[in-house]
């Protein structure tokens, strides 16, 4: 079900909604976010790919997308570990959620946001000529991104941990 939600909102509703040429928001993330901790590295970069090439198709992107998934889902088990401060794999298992994770889980989502935006962003605009304009949209997408993906993991998160 989260993944048709995200798939609808993020294709059909924010990829043609024009708030401003500054915010440009990103959902479709918190799907790889939403992945069991316990997955092996294989399914998370089958994920991301597979993740990406469907959002390419109904962006239109060429590849960007993909570009930008591919490393959160082969680095996601070192931000999650970095930033939730999970030991190791053995230890924890399941969807990470907030009821899980706690606090922690709020850092390793805004890590995962940031770092997208921050690749998405650069690579879409491919140059550093008008460093400021490119940082404003970073951290606004950003922003709006967060918002958004907090309402889904709001909407979504008791289903997931049970």
């Amino acid at each position: 079900m989260l993944v048709l939600v995200v798939l609808v909102l993020q294709g059909l509703v924010l990829n043609n909604l024009a708030i401003t040429p500054l915010v440009a928001p990103m959902v479709y993330i918190v799907l790889l976010i939403f992945l069991p901790i316990e997955s092996s590295q294989w399914k998370m970069l089958g994920a991301g790919l597979l993740l990406g090439v469907i959002m390419d198709l109904m962006m239109g992107t060429a590849g960007l997308n993909t570009l930008t998934t591919l490393p959160i889902a082969y680095f996601r088990h070192l931000i999650l570990f970095s930033s939730a401060g999970l030991s190791s794999i053995s230890n924890e298992e399941g969807v990470p959620t907030p009821k899980r994770l706690g606090l922690r889980f709020h850092r390793y989502v805004v890590t995962v946001v940031v770092l997208h935006s921050l690749l998405f962003y650069s690579l879409e605009w491919l140059s550093f000529s008008n460093l400021g304009v490119l940082a404003l949209r970073i951290v606004c997408s950003t922003a709006v991104s967060l918002i958004l993906d907090y309402t889904l993991i709001l909407l979504f998160s008791k289903r997931l941990s049970a």
